[in-house]
C-alpha cells in the first residue's frame, strides 16, 4: 500500500492532537509527504531513508545530523510485515522517546483502518463494475462471468426481478448542499456520505448476506437485483417486494425532503436475462414518477411499448389521430376522452364521473368525432384514439 499525502496528513494532524509535537510521515523514498510544519513537505529526511534501510527506529540526537533532520525520533510504520513509511516525532529525544512506540502503534492501526478502507472500496467498484456489465448482458464467456460473480460474492444463476429506485427531488437538495459549500471539495464528500446513507438504508431492509445486490446507478437511483424463490405463486411473489419497497419508501420520505418511486421488471432465472428486467423497470418507473409510487411492469398496457418509440414519432401519431392542441376546451375534452374509456365507454358511469348530464356527454363525443375523424364510440376508432391518448399523456405537445 502506498500512502497518499492526504491520508499521511491526516495522520500526523490526529497524533499532534495527542501529544502536542511536530509530526512528520516520510515515504517509501524518505520523503516528507505530510507534516505538521508544512515548510518541511516535500523535503529529502535523511533519518527516514536510514529508517527505511534498516528497518529500525532512529534516534536523532542534534538538527541537521543528517541531510534534513532535525532532533526527534524515526520510527518505522509497518503493513502486513513490510515497511510503507516513516513517522517522525521532533523534541528532545529523552522526552519523546518513552511515548515512540505507542505513536508507531497508533500510526499503524490508522494506516491499516485505511486499508481496509481502500480494500472494501475497491471491492465495491469491482462489483459496481460487474453490475454494470450483468445489466448490459454484453459478456462473452458465460462461466468466466459465472466465476468473477462467485469470487464477488454473487450467484448470478439464481431467479431473480430487478428494481430501480429513483429518489425524485434528491437533485434539488443535492444542488442546495453543494451550493452552502461554495466549491470547497468537503461539499462533494458529504454528497458522497448522504447517498451512501441512502444506500444503507435500502440495504437494512434486507437480510444480512442475502444474494440480493443493491447499487447506486446515477445521481438519484439504485439499482436492486433481488434474488426470489420462483417455486412460490407469482401473486406471493409480488407482495413481498412490494411490502419490501413500501417500507423502504416509508424510511425515506420519513427522514428526507423527496419522494421515491419504484419500478419492478419481472422475474428471470438466467444470468443473460436480467436485462430484460432491468428495461422493464425502467418502463415501470417512468409510469411510477408520475405519482411517485410502486409500479409493476405487467401492470403496464400501452405503456410497456410507448417509450420504445421517440417523441417525435409519438407526438406525430398525436396530431394525426387526436389534433386538439388548438381547439378552445382542449383539456375538457381530453378529460371526458379518458373518462369514457376508464368507463369501458359506459356513457352512464362516465357521465357520472363528469358530473355532467347523458346528453352533454354525447355532445362532447360527438364534438370529438367531428374534429378528429375518429368516433370515440365506434371500436376501431377507440382503438386508434386510446392510442393516441397514452401517447398524449407521455409527451404532450
Amino acid at each position: 500500500m502506498i500512502i497518499s499525502p492526504p491520508l499521511a496528513q491526516s495522520i500526523v494532524e490526529e497524533t499532534e492532537k495527542i501529544i502536542s509535537r511536530n509530526i512528520n510521515f516520510m515515504d517509501g523514498e524518505g520523503k516528507i509527504i505530510a507534516s505538521t510544519d508544512p515548510n518541511r513537505i516535500g523535503h529529502f529526511h535523511g533519518g527516514a531513508y536510514t529508517v527505511l534501510q534498516r528497518h529500525q527506529s532512529l534516534v536523532i540526537e542534534e538538527d541537521d545530523e543528517l541531510e534534513g533532520t532535525r532532533k526527534g525520533i524515526n520510527l518505522p510504520v509497518f503493513l502486513h510485515d513490510q515497511i510503507i513509511g516513516v513517522i517522525g516525532i521532533t523534541g528532545a529525544p529523552e522526552e519523546i522517546k518513552q511515548m515512540g512506540e505507542v505513536i508507531q502503534k497508533m500510526t499503524e492501526i490508522l494506516v491499516k483502518e485505511a486499508y481496509l478502507d481502500e480494500q472494501l472500496e475497491l471491492e465495491d467498484r469491482a462489483k459496481e463494475a460487474f453490475i454494470d456489465e450483468w445489466i448490459d448482458g454484453k459478456w462473452e464467456n458465460d462461466k468466466l462471468f459465472a466465476s468473477r460473480g462467485w469470487i464477488l460474492g454473487i450467484n448470478v444463476h439464481i431467479p431473480r426481478v430487478a428494481v430501480i429506485l429513483d429518489m425524485i427531488g434528491m437533485n434539488d437538495l443535492i444542488y442546495e448542499k453543494l451550493s452552502s459549500y461554495q466549491a470547497d471539495v468537503k461539499g462533494e464528500l458529504e454528497i458522497q456520505r448522504f447517498r451512501r446513507d441512502i444506500l444503507q438504508e435500502i440495504q437494512s431492509r434486507f437480510p444480512p448476506n442475502s444474494q440480493h445486490v443493491i447499487i447506486p446507478t446515477g445521481s438519484t437511483r439504485y439499482t436492486l437485483l433481488l434474488s426470489v424463490n420462483d417455486q412460490v405463486p407469482e401473486s406471493n411473489r409480488k407482495r413481498k417486494i412490494q411490502f419490501r419497497l413500501e417500507q423502504i419508501q416509508q424510511a425515506i420520505e420519513s427522514t428526507y425532503p423527496f419522494t421515491m418511486a419504484a419500478g419492478i421488471g419481472r422475474m428471470y432465472n438466467t444470468p443473460r436475462e436480467i436485462s430484460k428486467s432491468v428495461q422493464e423497470s425502467e418502463k415501470a418507473l417512468l409510469h411510477s414518477r408520475k405519482q411517485s409510487n410502486l409500479f409493476f411492469y405487467d401492470q403496464l398496457g400501452i405503456e410497456s411499448f410507448l417509450y420504445d418509440l421517440s417523441p417525435e414519432v409519438r407526438l406525430d401519431f398525436v396530431e394525426r389521430i387526436l389534433p386538439l392542441e388548438r381547439v378552445e376546451k382542449k383539456d375538457q375534452l381530453i378529460q371526458t376522452l379518458e373518462t369514457f374509456y376508464k368507463a369501458n365507454g359506459s356513457i352512464q358511469k362516465a357521465s357520472s364521473e363528469l358530473f355532467i348530464h347523458k346528453n352533454t356527454l354525447q355532445y362532447r363525443l360527438k364534438k370529438i368525432s367531428e374534429l378528429t375523424g375518429y368516433d370515440p364510440r365506434n371500436y376501431e376508432d377507440a382503438v386508434l384514439l386510446q392510442v393516441a391518448l397514452a401517447f398524449y399523456k407521455s409527451n404532450p405537445a
